[in-house]
């Protein structure tokens, strides 16, 4: 459940960003890629280890994890400066 909310707020944080114009995209891009490199430093550093020391989960899989996330970021500041555009055509701005 903690993983669906997380995905969820992860695609509508800057989908309402974009949609609404606080921020330049590349802006949004560059806040989602430091918050992706510091989570996957945070969960690097708190992998459990099993009895004799070994990491139980690869990092590879946390990176990969953390990368699906950035996608779902860079989805939502698509569709949101997508459909600001449509907006702004549609009113004949």
């Amino acid at each position: 459940m903690a993983g669906y909310f997380i995905a969820v707020v992860a695609f509508l944080l800057p989908f309402v960003v974009a949609t609404t114009g606080l921020a330049r995209p590349r802006l949004l891009l560059g806040v989602g890629a430091v918050l992706g490199t510091g989570w996957v430093a945070a969960l690097a550093a708190g992998r459990a280890e099993d009895e004799h020391g070994r990491q139980i989960i690869p990092l590879w899989f946390l990176a990969g994890l953390v990368a699906l996330l950035y996608l779902i970021w860079c989805g939502g500041l698509w569709l949101g400066l997508r459909l600001r555009r449509a907006r702004a055509v549609g009113s004949g701005a």
